[in-house]
């Protein structure tokens, strides 16, 4: 009998040894895959360490990245809810702010607010963490922004993945992994797609939503990754994004490009009309990726992302000096008021000189979403004013590489939302305009109260801040003109209001021109008094302060652009 119990106590624990053993065995090779960027391998390596009973913060740690990083938001959410249940006292900080991301993904704002809340808790100093406590009630001014163009899924798209578009004439060229000229073994251990090409495409003359596809130029598509060109007016410079494989022999300028690391490329027209060999710029470097060109209306600066050192926290966007000559200066971040511990990715830049981009970092719908600023009279040490471009543009899911005609309101914006027909498919929109005549700045700026004292109209300090950001709006879009409305609650005369609001919107006019500097035709104001109630308040109805208050306000209404 003691030899039967000994022998099963010997069994349970060689058994037991193996099993160890096994997950370690697991873990290490998962481990090994991740350090690769092999996610998609990497999962399926966890998870089978996960079914074998293996349990860890640093193993559900990086199974919830692996989702996070292919933008698998669902999958990531339930592995960051095992983390957080099974090891509170485990949590960084980051890892309550991709949780409340993938919650937004899901539609689930409520949680994920809770969450940010946690993350602010814990990283205070984040400009992430400054961004939503100052834009706590960012559903309803992201609403505000939203129902601005129509937009169209693109007949183009395929199962794959379709993606960043830029113009190329009356035609577009855009990425995709659609391609089965390469063989399909050869796929990207990230996310286990085909190499992204190349492809153009010819507008139907009699229907403007079909294309003719086919894909582009073979100079630009090598064995490995190319996409997000972008191209000078007159078509005959391009600049790109491209890498290849990490230990290929594909030296540029004695470096290896490496499948991590991205690159920028640059191609030029001879006069025979034969695109040139793309050269890697001057900035690039094997140690970290520059990606998604875009060039400013004078095509004298070049804008990109890039996880470059000195940066924010993920891929910040940059800029550069394209010299006379050809050559580049020296590479400079766009600063802290754009970038943050997030990712900035995907810029362009409209022929009006506003930056459109795609970030993670400001509050928005979750996942990356879309966003637009002016590089116009910025004023140094102010605050950027950066509009989210709201609904149907952005979605929770990861919305970028806007593109946009001004002329005529339309362009492109790529997405990875879940009604699309592939990983990532290309939308066309019409009719957007991020500031429009009738929209109230003192919402899209999400203003606080312009407040006078009893009986008074000159400026507080208060106000001042306030008004502050409305002349920063206005320097960095000189062609808006702004209808100030100043209105009172219904307490004292119809009449006394009437005046008291006048000298109010006289009052905040005069301080935009004399402290801003702004042209005074660019401004009308009226006073209002008491004739534009929100409420029931009324002459002779009781009403508490706050429900007063909510009449007592400004209004900065855009009357032309």
């Amino acid at each position: 009998m003691h030899k039967r119990l000994l022998f099963l106590t010997l069994l349970k624990a060689t058994l037991f040894a193996n099993t160890v053993f096994c997950q370690n065995s697991l873990v290490k090779k998962g481990n090994e895959q991740y350090d690769k960027f092999e996610y998609i391998n990497a999962q399926k390596t966890y998870l089978k360490a996960v079914k074998k009973g293996y349990q860890s913060a640093d193993l559900y740690e990086k199974l919830a990245n692996c989702y996070y990083f292919n933008s698998q938001f669902k999958d990531a959410a339930r592995w960051y809810t095992e983390l957080i249940i099974t090891y509170p006292d485990q949590i960084k900080a980051e890892y309550y702010f991709r949780y409340a991301q993938t919650l937004k993904s899901t539609g689930r704002y409520q949680e994920a607010d809770i969450y940010m809340g946690k993350f602010i808790e814990s990283n205070p100093n984040d400009y992430r963490a400054y961004l939503y406590k100052r834009n706590k009630d960012y559903l309803k001014k992201i609403e505000g922004q939203s129902h601005r163009c129509t937009i169209t899924n693109l007949p183009l798209n395929s199962p794959y993945s379709d993606f960043g578009t830029a113009f190329f004439g009356q035609q577009l060229i855009f990425s995709s992994s659609r391609a089965k000229g390469k063989s399909h073994d050869d796929v990207h251990q990230w996310n286990k797609e085909p190499y992204l090409d190349l492809y153009i495409a010819v507008p139907d003359p009699n229907n403007n939503q079909l294309f003719k596809v086919k894909k582009w130029d073979n100079i630009f598509n090598g064995f490995f990754h190319e996409s997000t060109p972008v191209f000078t007016k007159d078509m005959k410079t391009v600049y790109f994004t491209r890498n290849s494989e990490k230990g290929s022999k594909e030296n540029v300028n004695n470096h290896v490009i490496t499948t991590d690391k991205l690159q920028i490329f640059r191609s030029r027209m001879n006069k025979r009309g034969k695109w040139g060999k793309p050269k890697p710029l001057p900035f690039n470097n094997n140690l970290y990726s520059t990606a998604h060109p875009a060039l400013n209306a004078r095509e004298n600066k070049l804008y990109f992302s890039s996880d470059m050192p000195g940066g924010f926290g993920g891929p910040d966007l940059y800029e550069v000096d394209i010299n006379p000559d050809g050559s580049f200066g020296t590479p400079r971040n766009l600063g802290n008021k754009i970038n943050t511990e997030g990712k900035e990715t995907f810029p362009f830049i409209s022929q009006n000189d506003d930056l459109y981009f795609a970030s993670d970092g400001h509050v928005g719908l979750g996942g990356l979403d879309i966003y637009v600023t002016s590089l116009k009279n910025n004023i140094p040490g102010e605050e950027n004013i950066i509009l989210n471009l709201g609904k149907p543009i952005n979605s929770p899911a990861d919305d970028f590489a806007f593109i946009i005609d001004v002329k005529n309101n339309s362009g492109y914006f790529s997405s990875n939302r879940s009604e699309g027909k592939g990983k990532d498919d290309i939308y066309s929109f019409v009719d957007f305009d991020p500031l429009k005549k009738g929209d109230d700045l003192a919402k899209i700026l999400d203003l606080n109260p312009i407040y006078f004292d009893l009986d008074k109209s000159f400026i507080r300090p208060d106000a001042a801040r306030e008004l502050d950001k409305v002349i920063n709006i206005m320097k960095q879009y000189p062609n808006i003109k702004i209808d100030i409305r100043s209105h009172t609650d219904s307490r004292a005369s119809h009449y006394y209001n009437i005046k008291l609001s006048e000298r109010r919107a006289r009052s905040t006019r005069n301080y935009i021109v004399n402290k801003g500097g702004i042209d005074q035709k660019r401004l009308t104001w009226r006073g209002y008094g008491e004739t534009q109630l929100l409420n029931h308040c009324s002459d002779g109805v009781y009403c508490n302060e706050d429900d007063h208050q909510l009449n007592r306000r400004s209004e900065f209404i855009i009357i032309e652009q």
